[in-house]
């Protein structure tokens, strides 16, 4: 991680008039430079590949800020209040977010916004318990929470507690942010899985040593506000989520979210399960402020795959006069790529209705639900289907998912076996045959 302190501070920027009139002319012509809100280990490459001096370069950068810089009310552990940019650079992506919310196509289907919300569930679930170390494969962890089995292994209690937790954060949109909330959503997210249960339910104590540590160099990333004054830093951060901050003090929805996420990593309340929390606690917020979109994207699987990302947001704002700028674009960014595999899902599952349609020849009275199950049993032959999964895929009731199978048996377009108690259903055998014979009929 890139941790070398920019070269002037807001207060320095501002101190010295002569030094900013001549930072201005040394620029003049390359204010396109600025466009992007570039943290000081980028735009000192950028100033050089000009031809520019840095620092002049960097003390423009912080005089443009200046002018449309927002504090939040909220401080960093120093006293250096927190605050963020306001400018094009969020107004495009969160316009996006907006047009999102109100989408159209197969989001108006309830069946087919059913079925999303709970592949996003279970996926959300799964890849924020491996950003956090889950000993588990994706395939494995996707499996136990769709055959709605008990976890087996420390991983799998990890993404059966983020599920739960996912699930419950829904019921709680009416419901204030508060210290209770906060430590009632860590003891869903971490029991079980804790060196000591004793860490779970509660915030951190002055004894307890809790740092982000950078795993290749054993360096510390982080050290978070001491723990004496965690109380009445929560305090403060449940009053900034429950304000109101509309009219003159408008906060756009997300932009809040995203500090709220930020700020449960900074004040690193718990032993454990911040990272957890602080991702809940977003979808809670988005979620409560009837941003629905947010129950179809997964986002952990993006933050996961460009993990080095996340924590030099981190590392950028506090390095950088507690701009926050940095890790709401760094979220917008993630959220923006999340928007982009929704687009591209809805478009194949598009196609997968249109393919379905074909199954009608083998009987008419099958439901699109059945044609999507059959759909996918001519794509994966081997694949295992049981009451529990088709349950858990469409959020139907059982007796439901059980009659859709065995309807699909009586037809003999699956097959039924035995695993122990469990009953499975499998493609019959020649499946693709009957399709394709009855495609030319």
């Amino acid at each position: 991680m890139d941790r070398e302190v920019p070269p002037i501070s807001f207060d320095q920027a501002k101190s010295d008039p002569q030094a900013a009139e001549r930072a201005r002319f040394l620029v003049a012509g390359q204010e396109s430079l600025l466009t992007k809100h570039r943290p000081w280990r980028t735009l000192r490459h950028v100033a050089k590949g000009a031809g520019l001096d840095p620092v002049e370069l960097w003390r423009v950068a912080k005089l443009e800020r200046l002018a449309t810089w927002r504090n939040i009310g909220l401080d960093m552990s120093g006293g250096r209040p927190f605050g963020y940019c306001l400018g094009p650079q969020l107004s495009e992506p969160l316009h996006r977010i907006d047009r999102a919310t109100g989408a159209g196509g197969l989001l108006l289907d309830e069946s087919h916004r059913t079925r999303l919300e709970l592949k996003a569930l279970i996926d959300e679930a799964v890849e924020s318990s491996l950003i956090e170390g889950a000993a588990t494969t994706r395939k494995d962890a996707v499996e136990m929470l769709r055959a709605r089995r008990m976890p087996l292994t420390h991983g799998e209690r990890m993404v059966a507690n983020n599920y739960r937790a996912m699930q419950e954060i829904k019921g709680w949109l009416a419901r204030p942010l508060s210290k209770a909330v906060l430590l009632e959503l860590q003891t869903i997210l971490t029991t079980g899985t804790l060196k000591s249960e004793g860490e779970s339910g509660r915030f951190r104590r002055p004894d307890e040593s809790v740092r982000v540590v950078d795993e290749r160099t054993q360096e510390d990333i982080f050290v978070p506000p001491p723990a004496e004054l965690l109380d009445a830093r929560i305090e403060r951060l449940c009053a900034f989520a429950n304000m109101d901050h509309s009219g003159e003090n408008f906060i756009h929805p997300v932009v809040k979210a995203c500090i709220l996420h930020f700020m449960i990593g900074y004040e690193h309340p718990f032993v454990d399960g911040n990272g957890r929390t602080a991702r809940a606690v977003f979808y809670w917020f988005a979620l409560r402020n009837g941003y629905r979109i947010f129950e179809y994207i997964p986002i952990s699987e993006k933050i996961r795959k460009g993990f080095a990302r996340y924590p030099q947001a981190y590392i950028d704002t506090e390095l950088d006069d507690g701009d926050l700028t940095y890790f709401i674009l760094y979220k917008l960014d993630i959220i923006e790529q999340s928007l982009d595999a929704l687009s591209e899902h809805l478009k194949h599952e598009e196609e997968r209705i249109v393919r379905s349609e074909d199954l009608l020849k083998l009987n008419k009275g099958l439901r699109l639900r059945q044609r999507i199950l059959l759909e996918h049993a001519l794509r994966h032959p081997m694949q295992r289907y049981t009451v529990k999964s088709h349950a858990a895929a469409n959020g139907l009731s059982l007796n439901t998912s059980r009659a859709d199978l065995q309807g699909l048996a009586r037809l003999k377009l699956l097959v039924v076996e035995k695993d122990g108690r469990e009953v499975i259903y499998r493609p019959a055998p020649g499946l693709a045959d009957r399709v394709a014979k009855s495609m030319r009929k």
